[in-house]
């Protein structure tokens, strides 16, 4: 088993006991890990995948469209600004927006203590020390407004129940002003939630429609 040694980042979240990031040893897979070159916009990342998590053989076209998109508004956030990718997977995009912004701390998250192993070992092995990941329940335990941004391709066959929650915590947890960037197929309901979004936030504006996908953002008034 490998170690690791990125900080924990649970100084955003409420006081209370954080589950542990290792896989499950009890697991019935073996974790079988497969290496991912990958580049966004010039720079370039070595990434590790396994089984038992989303994507796990591919930077998935929707994830990759929502990077790309949301990249734009991470490089003007100001100085201490604190972005969150909720439901991370083993960390692309959480990892890249680390890699292009040094000096912003960006949290992940992931329900999948797997996942959250695989998302740590990405950021040590990229050498990012502003990248911190972190194993939960949604954004249930973290603290009211501290995140500027927070960026989801939520886990859509998951259910309703299940993204209504995701989207409460984001709502929760970001400060006046903060966005939310989120990525749904159309034919997975992205106009329903465009428009429950909107009725949450106040706004919900559709970035960009691409190859099935919708890029919609969200501004905490």
């Amino acid at each position: 088993m490998i170690s690791m040694t990125n900080s924990s980042p649970s100084h955003y979240f409420s006081p209370q006991s954080i589950p542990n990031s290792e896989p499950n040893s009890n697991a019935p897979k073996p974790i079988r890990m497969k290496t991912l070159r990958m580049t966004v916009k010039g720079r370039h990342l070595e990434m590790s995948a396994g089984n038992g998590m989303f994507s796990k053989t591919t930077f998935d076209d929707g994830s990759r469209f929502l990077l790309k998109n949301v990249l734009p508004a991470i490089e003007v956030l100001p100085p201490g600004a604190l972005v969150c990718d909720m439901g991370c997977g083993w960390g692309p995009i959480g990892c890249f927006l680390a890699a292009h912004n040094p000096s912003t701390p960006v949290v992940m998250c992931d329900i999948n203590a797997r996942a959250v192993w695989f998302a740590k070992l990405n950021a040590k092995n990229n050498q990012l020390p502003n990248a911190f990941a972190w194993c939960g329940d949604g954004l249930g335990a973290a603290k009211n407004e501290i995140f500027d941004v927070v960026v989801c391709n939520p886990p859509i066959r998951a259910g309703n129940a299940v993204i209504e929650v995701l989207f409460d915590g984001a709502h929760r947890t970001l400060k006046s002003g903060g966005e939310m960037w989120i990525v749904i197929r159309t034919s997975q309901g992205a106009k329903s939630w465009q428009k429950k979004l909107q009725g949450q936030f106040g706004n919900c504006e559709t970035v960009l429609i691409v190859s099935g996908y919708r890029i919609l953002k969200c501004t905490k008034v």
